[in-house]
C-alpha cells in the first residue's frame, strides 16, 4: 500500500472516530434530553408535564425570580458597563492604569470563584460584615444575602461584556469624525449621541443580549448567595432533578434553553451588522477628553474610583486572608497574622488537594481531546465541503447554543442504563462523564478560534511543501502546526481556565470519583467551619492567579497599545 493510500485510510478512520464522538456525546445525549421532556413511560406528557411545573409554587416563584432578576440586571449592568467604557475610552481620569486594572477583575473573578468570594466579604462570615456588625450592632449577619446579593454579584461581575467587546467597538470609532463634528459646533452630548453612539450601538445590543442570557442561566451566584429563599431557574431544575423528576427538570431546562437560543439568535443578528454610520476604513485613535469643569471633572474621579474599590475590596480580601490563619477567618476585618499554612495544607495533604488535582486532571483530558478533535476536523471542514462536513460544522456549534444544565440532563439521561454507543457501559456515576461533558462544552470555543486560525494561513506555504514532495502528515507536522500553534495555546489556556471554575455541569454530574474544585468551593464557601473557608480562600486565589496569567496574555495579544491622551 502506497503512502497516500495509507494517509487517507488514516484520515477516514480518524473521521469516523469524530463522528462517533459527535452522535455519542453531543446529539444522542441532547435528543435524549428531548425525549425526557416530551415523553413519560412511552408516551406524550407534554401537558401534563406542563400543568405539574405551573402548578408548582417553588417552580412559579424561581421563575419570577429569574424574570426579575434579570430586568434589574440589564439596567444595572448596563449603566455601571458603559460608565467604565466613559472614563476608560473617552474621558481622561487619572490612574488610569488602576482603573483598567481594578474593571478587569471580573475576567479573573467570575462565575463560582466571585460568588464564593463575594459571600466571603459580604456575607454572614464576611470582613466587611465584620466591621459593619461592629459599627451596627443591629445589623443582621446575613444582611448580603438573598437577591440583593445575587443582583450586587451580577452587577459588577457581568460588566466584563462591556470590558471586552464595548472596549473594542469603541477603538472604530473614528476620532477625525469627532473633531468635524466638534468643529462644526456640535456639543459633547451631540457627539455622543449622533457619532459615537451609531457606531458602538450594535455592539451594545449584543452585550446586553449576552448579559440577558448569563443572567437567566446564572447558577452559581444563586446557590452561594441566594440563601434559603430566593431561588433561580438553574437552581430548580437542579432541585427537579435529584427529587427523580427528570421530566420536569428537563422540560424546564429545555424551555430555558428555547429562550437562550433565540437571544443567541439576537445576539448573532447584531454583530453581524456592521458599523457605517461614523465608522471609517482607517480610524484615528480616540484621544481622551478632558473636563473643564472641576466639579463634573471631581465627580467623575470619585465614580470611577468608588467602582475600584467595589470590584478590588473583594479580590484583595480573599488574597489577604488565603494567607490568614483560619481562626481569623469571619472573625477579624483585616488579619493580624501572615501564614503559608493553608497553601501547604491545600498542595500537601490528600483531601484537600483531591479536588484541585481532579479539576486539573479533567480540564487536561477535556481540553487535549477537544483540541484533539479540532485540529484534525477544522482542515478537513474547511478543504472538504460535503453535507457531512457541514453537518459536522454545525454539530460543533451545539453546545454553544443550548445551556449546559440541558447537555447534562441529557447525558445524564443517555447514559443511566447500558448504552451502545459506549460498549453497553452504564457511565452515569463513573469518572468519564464529566470530563466527556467538559470536553462538549469547551468544543464551539476551540472550533471557532481555531478556525479562524486556519483560515488566515497563506495556502501558498502548503502548496510549496507539497510541490517539494512533502506527505499530507508531513506538511500538517511541520508547516500548518507551527502557524496555528500560537493559538491553540492560547485556546487551551482559556478553556483549562474556564474548566477549573465550571459549576453548572459540575453540579450534576460530579461524583465520589471525581469531585472538582467548584463543588469544594461552593461547600467551603457555605460552611461553618473556618478550616474548610480557609481551603476555599486558597482554591479562589489559584484559580486567579491562573486566570491573571492567561488574560494578560489575551490583552497582549488581542487589544494592542493604549490611546493617547490630549488637554482640550
Amino acid at each position: 500500500m502506497t503512502r497516500g493510500r495509507i494517509e487517507r485510510a488514516l484520515c477516514w478512520l480518524a473521521l469516523g472516530v469524530v463522528v462517533w464522538a459527535v452522535v455519542s456525546f453531543i446529539v444522542v445525549p441532547l435528543a435524549a434530553a428531548i425525549h425526557t421532556a416530551l415523553f413519560k413511560n412511552g408516551a406524550w406528557a407534554l401537558s401534563e408535564t406542563i400543568g405539574q411545573l405551573a402548578a408548582s409554587k417553588r417552580v412559579r416563584t424561581a421563575v419570577w425570580n429569574t424574570t426579575w432578576m434579570t430586568a434589574a440586571s440589564i439596567v444595572t449592568v448596563t449603566i455601571v458597563g458603559v460608565f467604565q467604557i466613559a472614563v476608560l475610552e473617552y474621558f481622561h481620569v487619572r490612574g488610569r492604569w488602576l482603573l483598567k486594572i481594578a474593571y478587569a477583575t471580573p475576567l479573573i473573578f467570575g462565575g463560582v470563584v466571585a460568588a464564593a468570594g463575594y459571600n466571603f466579604t459580604y456575607g454572614p462570615g464576611g470582613a466587611v460584615t465584620a466591621a459593619l456588625t461592629r459599627a451596627i450592632p443591629t445589623l443582621p449577619r446575613d444582611w448580603f444575602i438573598g437577591w440583593l446579593g445575587v443582583l450586587v454579584a451580577h452587577t459588577f461581575l457581568l460588566t466584563s461584556f462591556h470590558f471586552l467587546f464595548l472596549r473594542a467597538a469603541m477603538h472604530r470609532v473614528d476620532y477625525a469624525t469627532i473633531e468635524a463634528a466638534r468643529s462644526m459646533g456640535a456639543t459633547e452630548l451631540t457627539v455622543l449621541r449622533r457619532v459615537v453612539l451609531p457606531v458602538i450601538m450594535p455592539t451594545m445590543l449584543a452585550v446586553t443580549l449576552l448579559t440577558i442570557y448569563t443572567s437567566i442561566a446564572s447558577f452559581a451566584a444563586a446557590q452561594v448567595l441566594g440563601g434559603r429563599d430566593f431561588h433561580m431557574l438553574s437552581q430548580m431544575v437542579l432541585t427537579l432533578q435529584s427529587l427523580r423528576r427528570p421530566d420536569m427538570a428537563a422540560l424546564l431546562a429545555l424551555m430555558m434553553a428555547l429562550v437562550l437560543m433565540a437571544l443567541i439568535l439576537l445576539s448573532q443578528y447584531f454583530e453581524g451588522k456592521r458599523p457605517c454610520t461614523a465608522g471609517a476604513k482607517a480610524t484615528a485613535r480616540i484621544q481622551l477628553r478632558k473636563l473643564r469643569n472641576p466639579l463634573a471633572n471631581a465627580i467623575l474621579h470619585f465614580i470611577a474610583y468608588a467602582l475600584v474599590a467595589v470590584y478590588l475590596v473583594p479580590v484583595l480580601l480573599v488574597v489577604l486572608f488565603s494567607l490568614a490563619p483560619a481562626s481569623s477567618v469571619g472573625v477579624e476585618v483585616l488579619p493580624s497574622t501572615l501564614t503559608l499554612k493553608n497553601y501547604i495544607r491545600v498542595l500537601s495533604t490528600g483531601a484537600t488537594f483531591e479536588p484541585f488535582l481532579n479539576s486539573m486532571l479533567m480540564a487536561v483530558l477535556a481540553v487535549s481531546a477537544a483540541l484533539a478533535m479540532t485540529l484534525f476536523a477544522v482542515p478537513v471542514i474547511l478543504r472538504e465541503r460535503s453535507w457531512l462536513t457541514r453537518a459536522l460544522d454545525l454539530t460543533f456549534l451545539l453546545p454553544w447554543v443550548v445551556p449546559s444544565i440541558l447537555l447534562a440532563i441529557g447525558l445524564i439521561a443517555a447514559f443511566d442504563l447500558p448504552n451502545p454507543l459506549v460498549g453497553n457501559a452504564v457511565l452515569l456515576g463513573r469518572y468519564w462523564l464529566l470530563p466527556i461533558g467538559y470536553a462538549v462544552i469547551i468544543l464551539p470555543l476551540t472550533v471557532r478560534f481555531m478556525r479562524a486560525a486556519f483560515l488566515g494561513i497563506d495556502p501558498a506555504y502548503e502548496e510549496a511543501a507539497r510541490a517539494m514532495g512533502a506527505s499530507g502528515f508531513y506538511r500538517f507536522r511541520r508547516v500548518i502546526l507551527p502557524l496555528v500553534a500560537p493559538t491553540a495555546t492560547l485556546v487551551a489556556g482559556m478553556t483549562f481556565n474556564d474548566l477549573m471554575a465550571e459549576y453548572p455541569l459540575s453540579a450534576f454530574l460530579y461524583n465520589v470519583h471525581n469531585k472538582p474544585l467548584p463543588i469544594a468551593i461552593v461547600d467551603g464557601s457555605v460552611s461553618a467551619d473556618p478550616e474548610q473557608a480557609a481551603i476555599s480562600l486558597v482554591y479562589v486565589t489559584l484559580i486567579m492567579a491562573f486566570s491573571l496569567v492567561v488574560i494578560l496574555l489575551a490583552e497582549r495579544l488581542a487589544l494592542g497599545r493604549a490611546p493617547e491622551t490630549s488637554k482640550i
